[in-house]
């Protein structure tokens, strides 16, 4: 856990010598004999930068019987009652799931039950989609029909002076 939680530079071999540059040492030397580099702080941050992930890759890559497409996954896999889940998934393969899984997911709301009688499940009856219709609704339950007004973008930002 150790190993994987470090950062990726030691601030103990890292070094400001009298140019302004970093200095970085390396604990054994390369095969050509180099102890450490000498960067300015923006080429340490070019090389730092470089160490952050693309967004939407997958950090983790699983292979053998842990690979996505294994004939042996399955086999390996818990069962959802080996996990201690009580509701079985519709379909197990299909990646969507109902909506009062997603809701109890997302903002922890048991909406599964019947909040009376605790015993019943809910489903849906009826989907509103027309504008007009909920806009009707709200005003009878006397709350607000119209959505808040999108604020304006933000100007663009100043260049500060962070030397100073």
């Amino acid at each position: 856990m150790r190993y994987t939680a470090r950062g990726a530079v030691s601030l103990e071999r890292l070094q400001e010598d009298t140019n302004g540059d970093l200095v970085y040492t390396f604990t054994h030397p390369w095969s050509d004999g180099t102890m450490g580099i000498r960067l300015s702080p923006l080429e340490l941050l070019e090389k730092l930068a470089a160490l952050v992930p693309l967004p939407h890759v997958h950090l983790v890559r699983y292979g053998g019987c842990l690979a996505p497409h294994s004939h042996l996954r399955g086999a390996i896999l818990p069962t959802p009652r080996q996990q201690g889940l009580d509701e079985p998934e519709a379909c197990p393969a299909s990646p969507q799931w109902s909506w009062a899984r997603l809701l109890q997911r997302v903002f922890g709301l048991e909406m599964g039950t019947c909040p009376f009688c605790q015993r019943g499940t809910l489903r849906l009856i009826a989907v509103l989609t027309q504008g007009a219709v909920i806009r009707k609704i709200l005003r009878h339950l006397k709350r607000a029909a119209d959505p808040p007004p999108i604020a304006p973008a933000r100007p663009h930002q100043t260049t500060c002076d962070w030397v100073a």
